[in-house]
């Protein structure tokens, strides 16, 4: 077994604990700030924020399975703090159990949070017209518009006023960003379904996980599915246990 160790700019020295310790016990590691090719490694160490696995997992589609070391803000991703995560990662290491999420795919877009289409003019709404197998369910003129996954429906989507879905479920959920319309309320659709945008008027960005964008042109429809490449996490605790710990401190 050998791992690589993907660290946030200014956490080396918690990036270089991680790797003594790795070392320690046996197990061959990497360290480097970016990893954008994993078939030789069997699992990653994150050391940073949810960003550093956002990231990560933008580079990398296929993706080994990750534990996190939160030295960020919030890290509901992460596993672990510097203070603990040397017993935390033994105990992920010596089970190795492995849960796995839910990716949306657009384009060649992936994203484990959410792919946000957004204005590309501050101040200027874009129209959006919203199908669900094929069936128009709304049109309207906003700031944004999200399709979530359920993991990501704790990020971007809740500070637009989405719901919380249990993470291990498999569904789209689609959110306006401060949209000109009464009444206009957050889908919850399933995973078989067809979920269609058209972008209607002026062009916009699609974003993935805050960090790959595209240009999206007038008149385009976007489709957007499930990816066959879920994102994989060590199971270290009860992940909804976790998520309702974080959010209460935030």
């Amino acid at each position: 077994m050998k791992g690589i160790i993907v660290y946030k700019p200014g956490s080396e020295k918690i990036a270089n604990k991680a790797f003594t310790f790795l070392e320690s016990i046996g197990i061959p590691v990497d360290i480097a700030d970016k990893c954008s090719k994993c078939e030789k490694y069997d699992f990653i160490v994150t050391v940073g924020g949810d960003g550093t696995i956002l990231r990560t997992l933008q580079q990398i589609r296929d993706c080994p399975p990750i534990f996190g070391i939160n030295t960020g803000k919030v890290g509901l991703l992460t596993h672990a703090t510097p203070e603990n995560f040397k017993d935390k990662l033994s105990i992920a290491l010596e089970k190795m159990e492995i849960e796995e999420f839910m990716r949306i795919e657009c384009e060649n877009l992936i994203a484990l949070n959410e792919i946000a289409l957004l204005t590309a003019m501050p101040a200027r709404l874009v129209e959006f017209s919203v199908f669900v197998d094929g069936v128009e369910i709304d049109r309207l003129r906003s700031d944004g518009l999200l399709i979530s996954t359920p993991i990501g429906s704790t990020a971007y989507a809740l500070s637009t006023g989405g719901p919380i879905i249990d993470p291990k479920m498999e569904c789209t959920l689609i959110v306006p960003v401060a949209p000109f319309k009464l009444g206009w309320k957050p889908w919850i659709v399933g995973k078989q379904r067809k979920v269609e945008v058209e972008v209607v008027g002026r062009h916009c960005l699609a974003i993935a996980d805050g960090h790959t964008t595209l240009q999206i042109e007038p008149k385009t429809t976007l489709l957007f599915r499930k990816s066959k490449y879920p994102a994989r996490f060590f199971k270290v605790e009860n992940r909804i246990a976790r998520i309702i710990n974080m959010l209460r401190n935030i």
